[in-house]
């Protein structure tokens, strides 16, 4: 009998921790003796980043007749995702999504149409990302509702503590500076009805992912940069309803609508456009493509009414009226009534992915690349700018003139990092087998975690990786391997590095000084090792051995005075398959180990560049 009390008065005092820690403050109403006026709000990037502001309703005759709400302008400046973000560990409290708090409704007033979007995340920064609703009104106030019941299984919908709000999340950028107000944030449990339609979701495509290039499909992963409601000026409002658990594009009041997929897309090679579409009162419905260089051209559907039809278009429909197919990057929709479209995807065929053109290595050098980018400073308090430095220590592994010195602050987030511009520095990347392996050297006083990620022009990513340094106040070189990456959308069309020199979720007992330099890029986690202290008289490359190889096989060179090397592999058609070096070499002979495990057999080409030397010569992968 003691031990069952013991038992039950333990449980009892586990639910009632539980309840403590886990309830979130709502609603957000920014009133004096309320919730978020009082908050530590943070803007995030929006050029110069004006503090989120306070102030009467601009509009108190209407649906919200709140004294005061909050106040954001997007600056012109600003990225299409500029927003502001509650304090971590403080403001809104630690909460789970669940059942009764999985409806989210935000009132907002604003002067233009673009999405609304609200994301939550979890002290160390996680988070399933953000939802987004358009508004449908300007200059006026008008609710809007989030649905996060699909989240709720995620493990990202625990342990939050902290929101953030998108005022004008608008990837078509903006003419003007936009000002927003929202208010009255809410929770509740209320379950989203998309209204008058279909009952059931779309049916489930089969296509094979690896044969998709899908534009709006919860089945497959999406171009990242697709905005499904550009303002171009049309009366339809397009909403996103989720139907039996799935996303799909609502249609209302339909006369014309275009999606912008953020980038040109190149479909020659693929077969078909598919889409699935249900609607009760259409009256027509023409699909168009859309060509960077070769204008638009129509498909018309012969409408179904009252289910969903799959539509399958071949792309020789747009080709035969001469549309060009290797640079698309719209679609537009016209015609009449009301319709819920979703599945909108490329299949078929092969899939072109973008040419990669990125400026590497970077090595804070006046001659070399990242000593005079646009770097910013994220999360780490008053932002401190990125140093370019002389060389702490240039007698080590790293004898470079000049790096870059970051200032972690005690009062800066763990997560506190620096982050190219988005569209200029870095060029464009996408991870393949050639550039899988990042490599950087960092110079650090404590020992934390180093991290890297990669993001594409809209903000999209698959995260960071995170590598320790083993020493402290001396020169180490950190091995980043993205392999695992390379299937992911995220991983192409990158254009932003960012990185996290001290990434310390312990927190900082005080401000930590790092220092980071030369981050290449390889196919190879191998590194080059040097094999001779004598200095060899001429430049010249030797031939690998063993040749034929399987597997692997090991390439020497020499270098008679210290030079940038390059030594890259392709194969007969001249395309690379992997760049093994690129960076600085001291003088010396050198020997590096190429492996093929993930090539097919046959004949290969490796090439040697050292300053005004040139040599080329041929190897044989026999499996």
């Amino acid at each position: 009998m003691k031990k069952k009390l013991k038992l039950n008065l333990t449980v009892l005092f586990i639910l009632f921790v539980s309840n403590f820690v886990f309830s979130q403050v709502g609603p957000i109403d920014f009133e004096s003796g309320g919730n978020g006026a009082n908050w530590t709000w943070k803007t995030f990037e929006n050029g110069t980043d004006p503090a989120l502001e306070i102030v009467p309703n601009p509009d108190a005759s209407g649906i919200n007749t709140s004294t005061t709400v909050a106040k954001f302008t997007s600056l012109v400046a600003g990225a299409p995702y500029a927003g502001v973000e509650s304090q971590h560990g403080a403001d809104i409290g630690t909460f789970n999504l669940n059942s009764t708090n999985s409806t989210i409704k935000i009132m907002v007033y604003k002067t233009v149409i673009s999405d609304v979007g609200i994301k939550f995340a979890q002290p160390n920064g996680g988070s399933f990302g953000e939802l987004k609703v358009p508004n449908t009104k300007v200059n006026e106030w008008e609710e809007i509702i989030f649905d996060f019941s699909g989240k709720l299984q995620e493990p990202a919908a625990q342990n939050l503590d902290q929101i953030v709000v998108f005022p004008d999340f608008d990837l078509a950028g903006r003419a003007t500076d936009n000002v927003s107000y929202f208010d009255n944030i809410s929770f509740s449990g209320e379950v989203v009805n998309p209204g008058d339609g279909p009952t059931t979701a779309a049916p489930t495509p089969t296509v094979d992912a690896g044969t998709v290039l899908s534009i709006f499909s919860d089945a497959y992963t999406n171009v990242p940069t697709v905005n499904t409601d550009p303002d171009w000026g049309q009366a339809t409002v397009t909403t996103e309803v989720e139907i039996a658990g799935n996303n799909t594009l609502k249609m209302t009041d339909f006369n014309y609508q275009g999606i912008d997929f953020g980038a040109e897309l190149d479909v020659s090679g693929m077969v078909n456009l598919h889409l699935d579409y249900w609607t009760s009162d259409g009256s027509a419905l023409n699909v168009f493509l859309i060509s960077k260089g070769s204008g638009e051209k129509s498909y018309a559907v012969t409408l179904t009414k009252d289910e969903w039809v799959s539509l399958v278009i071949p792309l020789t429909e747009f080709s035969n009226q001469g549309l060009l197919l290797n640079d698309i990057y719209q679609f537009k929709f016209d015609g009449g009534g009301n319709y819920y479209l979703d599945n909108m995807y490329f299949s078929g065929g092969t899939i072109v992915v973008p040419p990669t053109s990125y400026n590497a290595p970077i090595d804070f050098e006046t001659d070399g690349h990242g000593a005079t980018w646009s770097w910013k400073t994220f999360e780490n308090d008053t932002d401190p700018a990125l140093e370019i430095v002389a060389n702490p220590d240039a007698s080590g592994i790293n004898t470079s003139a000049t790096v870059a010195k970051f200032t972690s602050l005690v009062t800066g987030a763990p997560y506190a990092g620096v982050e190219s511009k988005h569209g200029e520095d870095f060029g464009t990347l996408n991870l393949d087998q050639s550039n899988k392996i990042v490599k950087i050297m960092v110079y650090k006083s404590v020992i934390s975690d180093v991290g890297i990620k990669f993001a594409q022009p809209a903000g999209g990513s698959f995260g960071e990786l995170k590598v320790p340094n083993t020493v402290i106040n001396q020169w180490e070189e950190l091995t980043f391997d993205f392999s695992s990456k390379l299937s992911l959308v995220e991983a192409s069309n990158i254009d932003q590095i960012v990185v996290f020199p001290d990434f310390d979720l312990n927190g900082r007992a005080t401000d930590n000084v790092s220092y980071f330099d030369n981050i290449t890029f390889s196919s190879t986690a191998t590194g080059v090792e040097k094999i001779s202290e004598s200095l060899p008289t001429t430049y010249s490359l030797e031939q690998n051995y063993p040749n034929p190889f399987n597997p692997s096989t090991r390439i020497r060179f020499n270098l008679s005075a210290a030079e940038h090397v390059t030594l890259k592999v392709y194969n007969l058609l001249g395309q690379e398959v992997a760049t093994l070096i690129n960076e600085l070499k001291d003088a010396g002979t050198f020997e590096v180990t190429f492996d093929g495990l993930d090539l097919s057999s046959g004949t290969y080409v490796y090439s040697l560049s050292a300053g005004s030397f040139s040599s080329v010569k041929k190897m044989i992968l026999i499996k």
